[in-house]
């Protein structure tokens, strides 16, 4: 078993860069004008460079069942947790943008920056596993814009064409290079450049994450710590660090799947709320409020309960190393 403080270990680098993303907000050196053009970066070359080096050549991502298992689990997960999500929330006696706003953030864990790294500094086989784990973030993002965007504009209309995106075409294409049996071949020719740039995507990300934090606690400082809300508070932080959790695993463990993606599911139970909800709620509908609220707090518990909840998954699902 992965002892506790080889988990902190790997969870602690992570927090750190937040907080100094958080900490280069506050002391000014990366202003709000400069957000945009590094997220263009990330999202364009960066995080392309990093799917490269990690899709290209993978053993697990050559076999279809294996991508269609892992993608699929992402789409119904995030589904079924959306949908759990709505229904409890009606105890909140919340309707309209407020109530589809706290299914979608509640129901979206972190599924992307937060994770990758953990991954990568927590298991041997992380170079595989970061390749299952992508495959998984391409089910959860076609359900987040189909589904997930449905219910917070209250219409049923998809946003199929926010898919195609550079990560996801990239993805595609890699895909199809593995299935030509050129993989090997072709990620040995471009290693060292994508290595390199693949590199800087989630350490700049994460940067990213703790300005925006620092953004959404200081613009909507009285809105976020309203005690008339804080039994919707509650319910998030017990539906997104405890129920949710508890689900996947059960399905991790009992579900015959490969140990791959079982190592993946351990890892998002214990994320926190994404930060994508609130970009949502601002473009299709939805309560900004509610969704700045779930992410602040369970985000911040995250810092506490990540390490322990990926020491009870490893040992609940049965994985040992």
């Amino acid at each position: 078993m992965i002892s506790y403080l080889t988990i902190f270990s790997a969870c602690a680098p992570v927090f750190i860069i937040i907080a100094a993303g958080y900490a280069c907000r506050r002391l000014h050196l990366v202003n709000k004008e400069s957000d945009k053009s590094l997220v263009k970066l990330t999202l364009n070359i960066l995080f392309p460079a990093f799917i490269i080096d990690h899709i290209l050549g993978n053993e697990k991502l050559s076999s279809v069942s294996e991508i269609g298992v892992a993608s699929s689990t992402g789409f119904i997960s995030l589904i079924l947790g959306i949908c759990l999500c709505y229904f409890i929330s009606g105890i909140l006696k919340t309707e309209g943008e407020q109530r589809r706003a706290f299914a979608v953030t509640t129901g979206l864990q972190n599924y992307g920056f937060i994770p990758i790294p953990i991954v990568l500094a927590l298991y041997p086989d992380a170079y595989v596993i970061v390749g299952v784990l992508l495959m998984h973030s391409v089910g959860v993002e076609l359900a987040l814009w189909t589904a997930g965007v449905m219910i917070l504009s209250g219409e049923r209309t998809s946003i199929w064409r926010r898919l195609l995106n550079v990560p996801l075409i990239t993805t595609v294409i890699c895909l199809i290079i593995n299935f030509l049996g050129l993989g090997i071949e072709v990620h040995a020719k471009v290693e060292g450049t994508c290595n390199m740039l693949g590199n800087c995507a989630v350490p700049l990300s994460l940067l990213l994450i703790g300005a925006t934090i620092n953004d959404l606690i200081n613009d909507s400082k009285e809105k976020i710590f309203n005690q008339q809300r804080s039994a919707e508070a509650i319910l998030a932080v017990i539906m997104r660090m405890l129920f949710l959790p508890i689900v996947l695993l059960i399905y991790a463990k009992f579900a015959q799947i490969s140990p791959e993606l079982k190592k993946v599911l351990v890892i998002q139970a214990a994320m926190p709320s994404a930060v994508f909800p609130i970009i949502l709620t601002k473009e299709y509908g939805g309560d900004t409020n509610t969704s700045v609220r779930i992410v602040i707090v369970t985000t911040l518990l995250s810092v506490i309960t990540i390490p322990p909840a990926i020491v009870f998954g490893l040992w609940f699902v049965g994985i040992s190393s």
